[in-house]
């Protein structure tokens, strides 16, 4: 909301208004007579029928935005997304620009003192009242005050100490264990009277007092008050020495009218202190009459002489103004200003932002201000238009994408019968972002063996620009990193200017005189220009038949398995259901219930439950089947799980 003072209304309006309510008698003067001099200096006769603007505050606080975020959006990939921004990319729907921030936020609330208007371009008087086009005249709210008054910081004074300190101990009630702050002050009201054998009439009066205020706090409950300090585990620790620096980085920020600043040294012991000094000089000046009323220096955007009535809108919230800062290691740099001249617009996005940078980006509130302001000559009185922003609120962005490129599919294995040699095709798959840049081959004899790296194809032409290299995968073999790979790996990766999408096994061999072939398990995976590398594609197991002269493969494992997990998605059950077992073994049994869970949720918040257990309506159970090999008899045992969530030790 908006805290400043109106200047006087049009008095005779006033008394006009008076009359038809007063009593009959009472008479209405025509005019209103103004004293010669400084008050009386913009009329020219006697008597006036609307007075001089009385002497304001002019501090304003317009609404800010809250709920601000700023989320990066990464369509597709381009060569020199780090360095150029997409040309055309203002002009184009964000589906057709490769990346973008994507800006959003609740509107300011308004309060009786403002209204909203959507849409102020140019009004009947034909002046451009955009925001974009008078941005050299918008004023920030920080800079919206009378010369009359001055900004000071009190800290360190008294009150904001005994602040401090009572913040302080209020925040250690945890260590006496208590539930509430009637408790706490038993236990501290009990450790005082302890202290003290022999309390004098001063003692008496001051645990009175202390009684009475905890009293008046014994319906907070303890989280209401204090300060506490937790750990990275959220467990709360009684940290002196970090409660003392916070609660004494207190700060009291007033605007104070210099003609009063007299009155408050008249009895001030802190007249004379160093942090005193400001406001020392502001009432040297004060006295000596140095400083008199004076309008806000400001650029208006539009002046009425005749409109210097009622104000019944004087505030209008208009739009936004909206700015880019490039966010460094060592500074901040301002790049963009972009003007959203619809207050009800909640969503902004910048198309121009270039992939790897962060962004900070400031939200502030552009309000159409009226109030009444002496002219120029400091002679006359007009309704003046000004704009004023509210105060910046931030919104931080990362401008990179996470998402790992798609497995390679379509795999296919053709047998060079000339060289004998495995030959390994693979397609590009579909993927919206366009940004793989390298395929991984690898290989295993078995399931029970890990994949090793058989060759890497790199054809990265990303333009980064400066000092800054492309990015890496951080593992050993990296087709951006060539330089910096062990001389021995180096052979391992190729490098080209086009997408590579074949590879010749030499180390797949058939020998035709014994017929042996080798035997392997094949998968690839795709690396994009971000460094981030996919799962395995689907796994392939390749043998030559000699006796048919042909290769024979078969899928043993779907795509999509973890590289940390590569039997995840295997075709076949890798969990025995039948256990064999014999001699002293056999005779007994032991079951044991040890779930790591009870229930998951997929994505879409829908539950499973892991453990079938006995509950209400649920007759769930379990069945074990024993056989025994010798004389082909069987046992069946049931075996039921009582509800776990219902369980007590």
């Amino acid at each position: 909301m908006f805290e400043f003072n109106f200047d006087f209304p049009n008095l005779t309006r006033v008394y006009e208004q008076l009359s038809q309510i007063m009593p009959q008698g009472i008479i209405v003067p025509e005019s209103i007579a103004v004293p010669e001099g400084d008050i009386g200096k913009s009329f020219s006769s006697e008597k006036s029928k609307m007075s001089d603007p009385s002497t304001s505050v002019d501090d304003v606080n317009v609404p800010e935005v809250f709920n601000q975020k700023a989320q990066f959006v990464y369509n597709f990939y381009t060569k020199d997304e780090r360095i150029n921004a997409f040309s055309n990319a203002r002009e184009l729907n964000v589906t057709r620009v490769p990346r973008y921030v994507k800006l959003s936020w609740t509107s300011p609330q308004v309060s009786q003192f403002e209204t909203v208007k959507p849409d102020l371009s140019i009004d009947e008087s034909g002046i451009d009242k955009s925001i974009k086009s008078n941005a050299d005249k918008i004023m920030s709210e920080d800079n919206f005050f009378n010369p009359g008054y001055i900004n000071h910081t009190f800290s360190g004074i008294d009150a904001i100490m005994q602040g401090s300190s009572d913040l302080e101990n209020y925040s250690i009630m945890s260590r006496h264990n208590v539930e509430s702050v009637f408790q706490m002050s038993k236990i501290q009201i009990s450790e005082i009277a302890a202290a003290k054998e022999n309390p004098d009439e001063e003692y008496k009066k001051r645990l009175a007092e202390l009684s009475e205020a905890y009293s008046r706090l014994s319906d907070f409950p303890q989280s209401s008050l204090g300060l506490r300090v937790y750990d990275e585990q959220d467990n709360q620790v009684n940290d002196s020495e970090a409660l003392s620096s916070i609660t004494n980085s207190l700060k009291l920020n007033l605007k104070i009218n210099s003609a009063i600043i007299p009155d408050i040294f008249a009895n001030s012991k802190e007249k004379n202190a160093s942090n005193y000094e400001a406001l020392a000089v502001a009432s040297s000046k004060s006295k000596n009459g140095y400083l008199r009323q004076r309008a806000p220096n400001m650029l208006p955007i539009q002046s009425n002489p005749e409109k210097t009535g009622y104000l019944t809108s004087p505030v209008k919230l208009i739009g936004y103004i909206i700015e880019r800062y490039l966010v460094t290691p060592d500074f901040l740099r301002k790049e963009e200003t972009y003007y959203v001249e619809d207050i009800s617009q909640t969503t902004f996005e910048d198309k121009t932002v270039l992939y790897g940078k962060t962004y900070l980006y400031t939200i502030k509130v552009v309000a159409d201000v009226t109030i009444l302001l002496y002219d120029a000559d400091g002679l006359n009185v007009n309704s003046t238009t000004v704009y004023v922003s509210s105060k910046p609120m931030a919104a931080p962005v990362e401008c990179y994408e996470f998402i790992p490129p798609p497995e390679p599919n379509d795999i296919k294995f053709t047998f060079d019968y000339d060289k004998r040699n495995l030959i390994i095709i693979w397609d590009t798959p579909v993927n919206p972002q366009k940004d793989i840049k390298q395929f991984q081959v690898f290989r295993r004899r078995s399931i029970k063996e890990p994949f090793e790296l058989i060759a890497q194809y790199g054809f990265d032409t990303s333009e980064t620009g400066g000092n800054d290299g492309r990015y890496r995968t951080g593992e050993r073999i990296d087709g951006n990193n060539y330089y910096g790979m062990y001389p021995d790996d180096r052979n391992l990766l190729k490098l080209s200017d086009k997408p590579v999408y074949m590879h010749v096994d030499e180390d797949f061999t058939v020998d035709p005189e014994f017929f042996v072939s080798s035997e392997y398990i094949y998968a690839i995976a795709s690396i994009d220009a971000h460094g981030m590398i996919s799962n395995y594609s689907s796994q392939h197991h390749v043998v030559f038949d000699p006796y048919k002269n042909r290769l024979v493969t078969r899928v043993i494992c779907d795509a999509g398995s973890p590289r940390q997990y590569p039997n995840m998605k295997l075709r076949t059950d890798a969990f025995k259901d039948v256990i064999s077992v014999e001699g002293l073994a056999a005779r007994q049994l032991k079951v044991f219930f040890t779930p790591e869970y009870l229930k998951v949720r997929d994505d879409r918040n829908v539950t499973y439950n892991i453990v079938e257990a006995q509950t209400p309506g649920n007759g769930s159970y379990y069945m074990l089947q024993l056989i025994n090999l010798d004389n082909q008899k069987m046992q069946l045992l049931k075996i039921n799980v009582k509800d776990p969530e219902n369980l007590t030790l």
